[in-house]
């Protein structure tokens, strides 16, 4: 989407619509928010909707971080500790790496 040709209300409610979409377990959006929408929220000349789209979008990246840090953190515990939870760790992976009890 060319947003250069979109009015800024436009630009504030598919902004609006990319947030309130990133809590629908969906954080791509979160990241696609944060990309597009970067430049009209910090670099672009003051105008009135500005405001709103640069606190959606620093709210993009705060969720957007939140959720890399819970996948990481979830990543590293099942990967250091699959084989030690036994049948519970083997029934959550999809393939069972050989030589592991």
């Amino acid at each position: 989407m060319n947003l250069s040709r979109a009015s800024n209300e436009e630009k504030l409610q598919l902004c609006r619509k990319y947030y309130l979409g990133g809590f629908a377990l969906l954080p791509f959006l979160w990241l696609v928010n944060v990309l597009w929408f970067f430049r009209e929220a910090f670099v672009e000349p003051p105008y009135s909707e500005q405001d709103l789209i640069r606190r959606y979008v620093r709210r993009s990246a705060v969720g957007l971080g939140l959720w890399g840090a819970g996948l990481g953190a979830w990543i590293g515990l099942f990967q250091s500790r699959r084989a030690q939870w036994g049948a519970l760790g083997d029934a959550l992976a999809f393939t069972l790496p050989l030589g592991t009890p």
